[in-house]
């Protein structure tokens, strides 16, 4: 099961709105097919790995890092190819909970007499599509939040500068995880001051929305971020939309989106959530800054934290902090987060970390 969940995560980022899955195939004790989904569109990880392993199917075990398909999409049931190859054992960590699956899948291969094993590296499996899990059983993204600051929480000077805190290799990582989101959010403040283009490597224009959250609808339209909306879709969602700004926006092929204020100058970001999830997006990255981290936080809609920490001190209180005012007053009323995994990128440290809210169970490990 831990070669199929490390098969599943090649295809990480590239199957939505399909979950990534590995599957691998063995014959007496020994595995002779590997597969995994490699894209949306192509066959599931158990087709692939049956493929690999030809004749050799027939009286063997499948490992799956989520329960077999038992419904034609943009490919046939994968239960039914499992039944077809002759598999006499199947293994999964966990149902999946779309609807049109959760236990069906299940159900049909025992039907069919082959025996089901349920709950193999269930943690891990769930780690591996957290994003996919959540958005099926609320209808909502799951949210990234990714900081890039200084050992002492700075992500910009008192002038707004921020470039670059941290090293050129943790830059290159993160364009590479921002491709793994189907939706990126930052705020109006980062496009005026750093007029990003804010696009993932490899670049792709398919599935992928850059957002941005600006209550007065203050960006450009000569932004680049908005210069380059006809090619790289572009929401841009605001509490009041001026007609004029609104219609230089839209001319540029911005899409224009008024959502409600959950407070002064602050956009509702539940709304601006669902709205994400009724484009069927499941991922999306939040690149800042300080207000936009600190809004997802204080509402509790942040699901995960990606934070690259430079070996860099910027000592200056007048600086941008990673994180604004979050109405904390004694110790005790801290925000407590689980550290999920620390590794060296460059120079700098990344520590994943989720937030204590997330009640869900929490396998501590660094590298």
């Amino acid at each position: 099961m831990r070669d199929a969940l490390e098969l599943a995560r090649l295809g990480k980022g590239r199957t939505y709105p399909n979950p990534a899955v590995g599957a691998v195939v063995v014959k007496d004790g020994e595995i002779v097919g590997r597969g995994f989904h490699r894209k949306w569109g192509m066959d599931h990880a158990e087709v692939e790995a049956m493929r690999d392993a030809g004749r050799r199917c027939r009286g063997a075990e499948l490992y799956v890092t989520l329960e077999p398909c038992c419904h034609h999409g943009k490919t046939p049931p994968c239960v039914d190819a499992i039944i077809k190859h002759g598999i006499r054992k199947v293994f999964v960590p966990m149902l999946d909970p779309n609807p049109i699956v959760d236990g069906k899948g299940v159900g049909a291969l025992r039907r069919a007499g082959i025996a089901v094993v349920i709950g193999l590296e269930a943690e891990a499996a769930a780690r591996l599509n957290e994003e996919y899990l959540k958005y099926m059983r609320t209808g909502r993204p799951f949210v990234t939040l990714k900081v890039a600051q200084t050992l002492d929480g700075k992500i910009a000077t008192r002038t707004g500068n921020a470039k670059w805190i941290t090293s050129d290799a943790s830059r290159k990582l993160v364009r590479r995880m921002r491709g793994g989101a189907q939706a990126l959010i930052v705020g109006a403040r980062t496009v005026v001051l750093d007029d990003p283009m804010l696009l993932p490597e490899p670049r792709r224009s398919q599935g992928y929305v850059r957002c941005v959250l600006d209550t007065n609808l203050s960006i450009s339209p000569r932004a680049r971020i908005a210069r380059t909306a006809g090619k790289f879709p572009v929401i841009v969602y605001c509490g009041a939309a001026p007609p004029r700004k609104r219609r230089a926006l839209e001319k540029a092929g911005v899409t224009v989106k008024q959502v409600g204020l959950a407070g002064p100058g602050r956009l509702d970001l539940a709304s601006v959530l669902s709205d994400l999830g009724r484009l069927k997006i499941m991922h999306v990255w939040v690149e800042g800054g300080s207000a936009v981290f600190t809004s997802f936080l204080s509402r509790g809609l942040a699901d995960k934290l990606v934070t690259f920490i430079a070996p860099k001190v910027m000592g200056d209180g007048a600086s941008l902090s990673s994180f604004g005012d979050l109405k904390v007053r004694t110790a005790d009323q801290c925000l407590d987060v689980a550290i999920e995994g620390i590794e060296y990128v460059g120079d700098d440290l990344m520590v994943t970390l989720y937030p204590q809210t997330d009640k869900r169970p929490m396998s501590r490990r660094a590298r």
